[in-house]
């Protein structure tokens, strides 16, 4: 018989309960959601990571996908390939993030049909110099690090982002019994905001509104918002909004030029073709779709005549097609303190400011560190350099010359340790010019860093030079304009009844048909 000594016997409700638990928190925490600092959610800053590791920044040569996604995979992140290289094309589709964090070569799919890309074999990719932004800080003892999955190597927890990333590309993502949908924003719009926050503590909503419009996709299809319903998305983190197709008239033709983000061209056509067989549409006579590389959306409508008023006809279409979508807003992100949290705009760049003087403070820190290790070793060289001699004949007479070395000199080991690395032509005077040139280039930098840290107000300045040079290197221009109403509209029965001669047949039997 088994022995059952050390087994414990719990309820099916209470196990059920700890492993629902268990499970919506890992996926709350581990997969759906963003991280404030970065802006990136688990599987997104592995696929990076694994990027920058094989060397593939933005001045690299492109590398197949496959490299990274089987990197990310077997060192970083235990699940499909699929998903993994989902993830990846979706930080290269221009169309999808406003600023692409991978640089792709091959098919990387089209706004009409995102899922349309390349077999990661026959792709290849790199990192964008944007992505930079997110990595470059990681080596300098910025963030803290985690083993990966099975021990074997260590993975960042977190990247230090020099930028509020979350705002500028947006994220949407389904956990357990909550969900994410962030839309993406001007970065110069944003910068500006960010340095208004951390120069004025006390800032009020309003003040950031007048810098912020709304929210910026990456083509000029126009989005449909009031004060009011931009007001309630950054006021309490939820709201709506829409967004509109950009079109123009030329004669008797409507073209479009940019559609709403994530709406399809071709489902357009058909949810427009449809109309016209049902003839709820009769002053439309043709629609193509005349979209090539260089103008990847061109939609083409052509109307009876160019008296008809083509703004009537898009007020419709708008109402009755994907001309027109609506987009939820939920910044929901996890916060410093490792949960889920829906945040106003206002609460999300404080804390992301936090987040920045936390990393930067780090950076510094750890550069003091190297800069005080090397001053010492340098202190220890210099004392040697005044009786070269003395040492000179303690290495070639004494059996334990790093004892003697300390004694006579009164130095540490690591000082004598580099003092018995030298080598003979590092003897000449020239060299002891470089060390002396050298320790007050470091002497300089040590009292330039120490002066940032004891002051809140030089970290401050140094965050606000650091994101002008970013808005100088990466500003654009916003794309989206801002409308504060639609008057999309279905066309009544009687505006869409035609003018045309008929035929009337009268049968009879007493029937009668129109022809």
């Amino acid at each position: 018989m088994k022995d059952q000594s050390n087994t414990n016997s719990i309820s099916l409700k209470q196990y059920a309960e700890e492993s629902y638990l268990n499970y919506a928190m890992y996926v709350i925490l581990d997969r759906a959601l963003p991280n404030i600092g970065d802006g990136l959610k688990p599987v997104q800053r592995r696929i990076l990571y694994a990027m920058s590791e094989l060397g593939l920044d933005a001045g690299s040569k492109y590398k197949k996908s496959a490299r990274t996604v089987g990197d990310v995979i077997g060192k970083f992140h235990p699940h499909g390939d699929s998903a993994a290289y989902e993830a990846m094309v979706l930080m290269a589709q221009n169309f999808s993030f406003k600023y692409p964090l991978v640089d792709g070569q091959g098919n990387w799919g089209s706004q009409d049909d995102p899922k349309s890309f390349a077999a990661m074999r026959y792709t290849e990719s790199k990192l964008t110099k944007f992505a930079d932004l997110l990595i470059s800080e990681l080596k300098s003892g910025t963030v803290d690090w985690q083993p990966n999955f099975d021990g074997s190597l260590l993975e960042p927890v977190i990247f230090p982002a020099k930028l509020p990333s979350i705002l500028l590309n947006g994220a949407s993502g389904i956990a357990v019994g909550m969900a994410t949908d962030i839309p993406s924003h001007n970065i110069n719009e944003v910068i500006d905001a960010t340095i208004y926050v951390l120069e004025n503590p006390k800032a009020v909503l309003k003040d950031l509104l007048k810098i912020i419009k709304g929210p910026d996709f990456s083509n000029e299809a126009p989005i449909v918002a009031s004060n009011n319903e931009l007001e309630e998305i950054y006021s309490c983190g939820r709201g709506g909004f829409k967004a509109q197709a950009n079109w123009i008239q030329e004669k008797n033709e409507i073209i479009i030029n940019a559609l709403p983000y994530q709406a399809s061209g071709s489902k357009v056509l058909e949810q427009i073709a449809d109309q016209m067989l049902k003839k709820k549409v009769p002053m439309i006579v043709d629609i193509t779709d005349e979209g090539d590389h260089e103008e990847p959306v061109r939609l083409v409508i052509t109307l009876k005549s160019n008296r008809i008023n083509a703004e009537d006809v898009m007020n419709h279409l708008f109402a009755s097609t994907d001309l027109q979508k609506n987009y939820r807003a939920n910044i929901n992100l996890i916060s410093l303190k490792g949960g889920p949290k829906v945040f106003s705009l206002l609460d999300l760049l404080k804390e992301w400011i936090v987040f920045r003087k936390s990393t930067v403070t780090r950076k510094l820190e750890h550069r003091l560190d190297q800069v005080n290790d090397r001053l010492h070793i340098l202190e220890g060289l210099l004392i040697v350099y005044l009786d070269l001699d003395k040492v000179i004949k303690i290495i070639r007479e004494s059996d334990e010359p790093k004892k003697e070395i300390v004694k006579a000199f009164k130095l540490s080991d690591i000082q004598v340790n580099s003092i018995l690395e030298i080598r003979l032509r590092q003897l000449a005077k020239l060299e002891q010019i470089k060390l002396e040139q050298e320790r007050d280039f470091l002497l300089e930098e040590q009292d330039e860093i120490e002066k940032i840290l004891n002051s809140k107000t030089r970290l401050k300045t140094l965050i606000k030079k650091e994101l002008l040079e970013i808005k100088d290197k990466f500003g654009d221009e916003r794309r989206s304009p801002i409308k504060e109403s639609s008057e999309a509209k279905i066309f009544s029965e009687e505006e869409t009844l035609v003018t045309e001669p008929i035929t009337v047949i009268l049968s009879k039997a007493g029937w009668i048909r129109s022809a």
